[in-house]
């Protein structure tokens, strides 16, 4: 699964527009990227079509944390310029405040 469908997938579940999405990732660094959003959220066979690099998605994967459960205090984390698997269920789970029950859970409802 490529980044471009992980965002592309947290679009739909959460039901966000464009603009919800670009003011989550601004929610962690402030920034303009919405035309290359638009070309992350296209199809790969689509005109415009471009790749989210790790950091793209750890940015907006840190706003959503920031969206779900609030700023904390402190200073925010460095947005990740390489991304694992692991990281990126890490954070979505930190961004639901999901306990390993609540994985388990989500996991059985899917048949996995």
């Amino acid at each position: 699964m490529t980044n471009n469908d992980i965002l592309k997938r947290l679009r739909y579940t959460f039901d966000y527009s464009t603009n919800k999405m670009m003011a989550i990732s601004h929610l962690a660094e402030p920034n303009d990227k919405k035309d290359f959003l638009d070309a992350w959220l296209l199809k790969e066979e689509e005109a415009g079509y471009a790749e989210c690099s790790d950091r793209d998605l750890a940015v907006f994967l840190n706003g959503l944390i920031i969206e779900k459960r609030g700023k904390k205090e402190g200073p925010q984390p460095v947005p990740e310029e390489k991304l694992t698997n692991n990281s990126i269920f890490m954070k979505i789970r930190i961004a639901l405040n999901f306990t390993a029950e609540d994985v388990l859970a989500v996991l059985s409802l899917a048949d996995y």
